[in-house]
C-alpha cells in the first residue's frame, strides 16, 4: 500500500501537468519542485484566479460588443429622425417650387433619405450652362 502523502503529492502534480496540458496557466509540462509541494487549496485558488481573469477579459469584450451595437442603433436613429424632418419640411413645399429644385413629389422619401445620411446618394448634379 502506499503513502497517502505519497498518493497525494502525485495527484497534486497530475492535475497539475493535466493544467498545463490544457492550456491554462503558465505551467511547464515537465514537474518542478514548487509544483510538487503545491496543495490542492492552492491550486484551487491559482485555478479560481485564472478563471476571474479569462471572465473579465470575455465580459469587457461582450460589453464592447453591445457598446458598439448601441452607438449603431442610435446612429440609425438619428439618421432616421433627420429623415423624416426633411421629408416634412419637402412635403411642406407646392409642386412649382419641387419641379424648381428639380425634383417630382414621388422622390421626396429617396431625397430626405439622402439628404439625412440614411442611403447613399442616386442622384447627379448636373449643372446647365447657357449656350450662347
Amino acid at each position: 500500500m502506499r503513502n497517502t502523502t505519497e498518493s497525494r503529492t502525485e495527484t497534486e502534480a497530475t492535475a497539475l501537468r493535466v493544467f498545463a496540458g490544457n492550456g491554462f496557466g503558465d505551467a511547464a509540462a515537465g514537474i518542478t519542485e514548487q509544483q510538487v509541494l503545491l496543495s490542492s487549496f492552492e491550486l484551487e485558488r491559482l485555478a479560481r484566479a485564472h478563471r476571474s481573469r479569462v471572465m473579465r477579459l470575455v465580459l469587457r469584450k461582450a460589453l464592447r460588443a453591445v457598446g458598439g451595437f448601441a452607438r449603431r442603433l442610435i446612429t440609425q436613429w438619428k439618421h432616421r429622425q433627420h429623415a423624416r424632418a426633411a421629408y416634412a419640411a419637402l412635403r411642406g413645399l407646392d409642386a412649382r417650387v419641387l419641379r424648381d429644385l428639380g425634383f417630382h413629389r414621388s422622390e421626396l422619401m429617396s431625397i430626405a433619405a439622402e439628404m439625412a445620411g440614411a442611403a447613399e446618394s442616386t442622384r447627379i448634379l448636373v449643372r446647365h450652362s447657357r449656350s450662347f
